[in-house]
């Protein structure tokens, strides 16, 4: 039986409790109960496991933020996308693989920041796309000021980013208090007055 995926949980684990510099591979190694230089067998470096792990990360909470999404395109999307943000505090407080994503989005390593950025742009362009095909679709693009899907997807995102700021600098009671005041002026922001 392989160690990888245990050395990769473990690895996520400490880089989302303390940081890339901060979680060492002989940690890591003492936590799955190996010696460091099994790893070696898997990753070439502390960088290549950082990477397979970011990797992994991200790919995991694509296909949960896709599925929060998709999981009833009919209800008002407001109604969706603000329980996404609230999921996301949650996950913040209680996953770690949220907390790793975050806070390598914020704080990459120096080393590391170019292929993180590399990998996180396209995510953040991926998600944008999908949150204006979610709002063309004429049940909500109907409800919307002339501006339209794109105009509303980019302002979701900017609020999105600022609660999770929040949430990740602070509290999450303060991200909520932050989510309390941004959402209603974003709705009437993006939606027809009725």
């Amino acid at each position: 039986m392989t160690r990888k995926p245990a050395i990769e949980d473990v690895a996520l684990q400490l880089f989302a409790s303390e940081g890339f510099e901060g979680a060492s591979l002989g940690r890591i190694a003492d936590a799955v109960g190996i010696r460091k230089p099994s790893i070696y067998a898997h990753f070439r470096s502390k960088e290549d496991l950082f990477l397979c792990v970011f990797k992994r990360t991200l790919r995991r909470k694509q296909y949960m933020l896709l599925r929060h999404i998709l999981q009833d395109t009919a209800r008002p999307f407001e109604q969706t996308l603000r329980e996404l943000i609230e999921r996301l505090m949650d996950d913040h407080e209680s996953d770690a693989e949220t907390r790793f994503l975050l806070r390598m989005c914020y704080f990459p390593p120096s080393a590391l920041h170019d292929q993180v950025m590399a990998l996180v742009n396209p995510f953040f362009a991926q998600a944008e796309l999908g949150l204006i095909r979610l709002l063309e679709q004429p049940v909500h693009s109907e409800r919307l000021r002339p501006e339209g899907a794109q105009e509303a997807a980019l302002a979701y995102l900017t609020v999105l980013d600022g609660v999770m700021a929040e949430a990740i600098y602070t509290t999450r009671a303060k991200a909520a208090r932050r989510l309390e005041a941004i959402w209603p002026v974003y709705c009437r922001g993006v939606l027809i007055a009725e």
